[in-house]
This record gives C-alpha cells, structure tokens and sequence, in this order.
C-alpha cells in the first residue's frame, strides 16, 4: 500500500514507529514540557494525534484525548490500541464537550486537516475557560517537511506565521509564543537523524522558516470574541527555552 493510500492513524502510527517520528516527538514534546511546565489541578484536551506527546501532560489531572475527522472504527482501533478511556472522536460538527470544560489544550495533527482554521480555533475559544491556553503544532507552508508527500506535516493545510496570528486573534486568542522545530527533513537515515538532533535549535534560531512545524502558544481573552478583539502582543519565550518565568 502506498504512503497516500494509508489511513491517516496508520500513516502517524508507522511514523512515530519510526526513528524520525520518535526523534520529532522528542523535539516537539521538549517545546511543549517547556512552556508548560507545571500542570497540577488542570483539565487538558489533547486534540489530532496525540499520543506521542501525552508524557509531556503527565502533571495534569485530567487528561482527554480527541481525534478529528476519524471514523468511529478508526477511533475503535485507537482506543483499543492505547488503552485510552477518554478517547472520543471530534468532528466539525460535533464537540462532545461542555463549554469551558478545560484549561488547557494541544493541538497536535488536530487543526492542519479540517475545513477552516478559523472553525477549529473559534470552538477551542468556547471549549477553554476564561484564561485558558492553548498549543497548536501546524506544519510550515516553506518548511521542508511540507515538500515531501505522504510525511506527517506535510498534508492538510500548511500556513504562514502571519495567518496563525490572524487566525488565533480572530478567534479571541492573544498569541504569546511562537516557535519552531524539525529543522531538518524527514528522513529515516541514523547518521542524518543524530546531526539533526544536534543541529535543531542552531537551525531554529538561523533559518526558522526551513523548519517543519510552528509551535505557538496563544492564551484565551477572558473578554473574547465579539466582547473585545484581542490586543497584539509580542512573542516572548517560555522557561526552558529563553529563560522567561512559568506560567
């Protein structure tokens, strides 16, 4: 079967099988331990593919995992798989949540595939409680991921810096962080996956717009929406990566 013909829960299954896959969720998962480093007391909703990052959410008290756009067999399988007792499917249509039921969401493979990026923040928006945040992994439109067909983050819906930005301020977000990672290609050579290692946060500071994916952290207006647009704020880096204070 060819890499486009897989179902995407085997496509992101294989990958992070994988040494490339293991090695991007080691980087990714880094960034996300990173800018939130304490959890305790918090309900989190980890939405797209989230499992190989559900170790970096481990000092939550509660966490929900939800796929979008799988199948209700596909979501079976998953849930079988992993042994997750709060695996749900989400669809555009359907949130089978309460408003405001978290403080916190990961958007990992969760945002990239719907119809509208602008649908997928505005229904974060209304899941999160006043101040909530929210992470989203979103391949890079010049990024060298996005140039090979068939790799995680290179399908669904690539975007630039500046249409995060708008699209999450849209929403009712103030953006506070914006990063990058996988500066290198996808591949599954042992001696380019040890220099990548190596070479990430040199390529991230020298050519972020080669890397793979944006990672941005965006915390809910408590007078979003329609109340109040959200003032624009420059990015500031969390603890761990530029030495700022935790959240």
């Amino acid at each position: 079967m060819s890499e486009n013909a897989k179902p995407r829960y085997a496509l992101l299954t294989d990958f992070y099988a994988g040494d490339c896959g293991k090695l991007a969720a080691k980087l990714i998962g880094e960034q996300i331990a990173a800018l939130w480093p304490e959890l305790s007391g918090m309900r989190v909703l980890a939405v797209g593919w989230p499992f190989p990052y559900l170790e970096s959410l481990k000092s939550a008290a509660h966490v929900s995992a939800a796929v979008p756009h799988f199948a209700a067999t596909e979501t079976a399988l998953l849930q079988k798989q992993y042994g997750a007792a709060a695996l749900v499917s989400l669809t555009e249509e359907h949130l089978p949540f309460y408003e405001r039921s978290f403080d916190r969401i990961l958007s990992v493979h969760g945002c990239e595939y719907g119809s509208s990026l602008t649908d997928f923040f505005g229904k974060a928006e209304k899941l999160l409680k006043n101040d909530g945040r929210i992470i989203a992994a979103i391949p890079n439109r010049s990024g060298l991921w996005c140039k090979k067909t068939g790799a995680p983050f290179s399908g669904g819906r690539a975007v630039t810096e500046a249409r995060i930005t708008g699209v999450l301020e849209a929403a009712g977000f103030v953006p506070e962080y914006h990063g990058h990672a996988l500066a290198f290609p996808p591949t599954e050579n042992g001696k380019l996956l040890r220099w990548a290692e190596k070479w990430e946060k040199t390529g991230q500071f020298l050519m972020p717009f080669f890397c793979g994916v944006h990672i941005c952290e965006a915390r809910k207006h408590i007078l979003s929406g329609a109340a109040l647009k959200p003032e624009k704020r420059a990015a500031t880096a969390p603890a761990g990566l530029a030495g700022a204070g935790a959240k």
